[in-house]
């Protein structure tokens, strides 16, 4: 069945609706089902979705929570990254940020991205006890929103989420479909399945805690294997301005190969408010490491600004900065840990004189010290501010 605008209108409508007469623990869910989201992708030209964590047939924590009895740090603690790449850059209104979250409006469209639309088939145990019904549009749970400048008219659109919840003991897989429906009406969908650990009590029992760790910064045979999964390959970032950032969004993957495990505080629990979070900003002031990831490392070959206007030198690790972590098992099914973690950036780059391009390096040590890597190099947008890369909604 082709799924019409008037039909989406309908269905956002009656969500919203539906919303504003429910409290917190009875959240209503839009009656669309995973098989009209499919059939929407097939209308031709709208925008290219794919869902690029967690992947089909990874596995992740079913997490503590129970109905009544949520569990804030205790949930299934895995990172959802959704990239959408769009022909044209007027076609997908959005507002790039390091908070596109709002809660208040779970099940209508995010006001941020309003053309997001995402769908689990399972009930969510959210962290304070509450149900969230399957397919319920989560797009007011994501965290953060970052672009960069594709090749030709389009641009990529990223989003990320840290996921609190857990999942019902009776839920062993799952689905979740990401659709972004562009100006035109035109929509596009990723669908990815994903298996759930009974034996995992939480996502943060996939990784040991943190701790600091050796290394001599080269790389291992056996080593993580790391991967810059965003920005987009080919693609160029905006710089940013002394008063608007890049907003690029950066997501690295680390899979842990020696099974000495890679420490990671997935929630930020103790360190960072909100919990959810891994950021933590003061370890820039020492130029130490993130203590909810220590064994990351991530810098630009040229000065940072930060949002707050301090100048950050070239190589100096930005790990601290980062916004999000969450870990599943790898979906190749050799019992390896795969965590992802990713940065929107709200500062800038400080370009030398004549510089077209930037290259990012980041390392990932394990509790071994074993190091892997991965380097890429931007060129520069012409488009300096990434706020203008999308039109605002």
């Amino acid at each position: 069945m082709r799924v019409t605008i008037t039909q989406l209108f309908l269905i956002a409508t009656a969500a919203a609706l539906a919303a504003c007469q429910e409290d917190r623990h009875q959240i209503v869910a839009p009656q669309k089902s995973v098989a009209t989201a499919r059939s929407a992708a097939s209308e031709a030209g709208g925008p290219v979705v794919r869902i690029t964590s967690p992947l089909t047939n990874e596995v992740v924590a079913g997490g503590q929570g129970v109905v009544g009895t949520g569990s804030l740090t205790g949930g299934s603690a895995f990172a959802i990254t959704i990239e959408t790449i769009t022909s044209n850059s007027a076609d997908v209104p959005a507002v790039e940020s390091t908070n596109i979250r709002n809660t208040a409006l779970l099940g209508q469209a995010n006001p941020n991205f309003p053309g997001l639309t995402v769908l689990i088939d399972a009930d969510l145990i959210t962290p304070d006890g509450a149900i969230i019904p399957k397919n319920t549009n989560l797009a007011n749970l994501f965290n953060t929103l970052g672009t960069d400048d594709s090749p030709g008219d389009g641009v990529t659109i990223w989003v990320g989420w840290h996921f609190l919840e857990s999942f019902p003991n009776e839920i062993e897989r799952f689905t979740i479909t990401a659709s972004v429906r562009d100006a035109a009406g035109r929509i596009g969908t990723d669908v990815v399945q994903v298996k759930v650990d009974k034996h995992r009590p939480s996502g943060q029992a996939l990784t040991p805690a943190p701790t600091a760790v050796g290394g001599d910064g080269v790389d291992d045979v056996d080593g993580p294997e790391v991967t810059l999964v965003g920005p987009r390959d080919p693609s160029s970032v905006a710089s940013g301005t002394a008063t608007a950032g890049s907003f690029a969004f950066f997501q690295v993957s680390a899979v842990d190969r020696t099974g000495a495990g890679i420490g990671v505080n997935e929630n930020g629990e103790g360190i960072t408010i909100p919990v959810g979070l891994i950021r933590d900003g003061a370890q820039l002031n020492v130029a130490g490491a993130n203590r909810n990831f220590p064994g990351l490392d991530f810098t630009f070959d040229v000065p940072f600004r930060r949002a707050n206007g301090v100048i950050v030198p070239a190589g100096q690790n930005l790990a601290p900065l980062f916004d999000i972590a969450g870990s599943a098992l790898d979906h190749r099914g050799n019992g390896s840990v795969v965590t992802t973690a990713s940065w929107v950036v709200g500062g800038s780059f400080v370009l030398p004189e004549g510089q077209t391009t930037v290259t990012v390096t980041t390392r990932v040590t394990d509790n071994a010290g074993k190091t892997g890597s991965a380097s890429r190099t931007f060129a520069i947008s012409p488009v300096s501010e990434g706020q203008k890369l999308t039109p605002a909604p």
